[in-house]
């Protein structure tokens, strides 16, 4: 055994556990969009169905990028550490989160629900961005599996 083996084994662990969190953290967006697509505002917590049908329908419209996010998301694991398509994704989700940013100081303090998504959606990505990086300078053997 090699003095680099178990140097490679620690970044092939620190790989899988990106891929595995990556994976969870998708499914939120994907379930959040569901829920709004099908229900409209009165799907947001602390929402209301009370907004003109023009709102409505660009707001279930808007959610279908949301819940699209996961499935590119997903698409990208088995190149976790080298995917510019993973890092859009993930950027656009901070980017998000700047948005409820501009509308909480717009339009006031959201639902409590909101302001944990804004935090997750603010802190999360730029992290697993950081760590997708580290794991590709530190050279990674490249692994097609998911």
């Amino acid at each position: 055994m090699s003095p680099s083996m178990p140097m490679r084994t620690a970044q092939t662990r620190s790989r899988r556990r990106l891929q595995w969190i990556v994976a969870a953290l998708a499914t939120v967006p994907l379930a959040s969009a569901s829920r709004e697509i099908v229900l409209g505002p009165a799907g947001v917590p602390g929402g209301s169905p009370s907004v003109n049908p023009t709102v409505d329908s660009a707001f279930r419209y808007a959610n279908v990028y949301k819940a699209a996010v996961a499935p590119i998301i997903w698409s990208q694991l088995g190149r976790v550490e080298r995917s510019p398509a993973l890092s859009f994704a993930l950027s656009s989700l901070f980017v998000g989160g700047l948005s409820r940013l501009g509308s909480w100081q717009q339009r006031g303090r959201p639902h409590p629900v909101i302001i944990g998504a804004v935090g997750l959606e603010l802190v999360a990505p730029p992290l697993l961005i950081i760590w997708q990086r580290r794991i590709r300078n530190a050279g990674t053997p490249i692994e097609e599996s998911s």
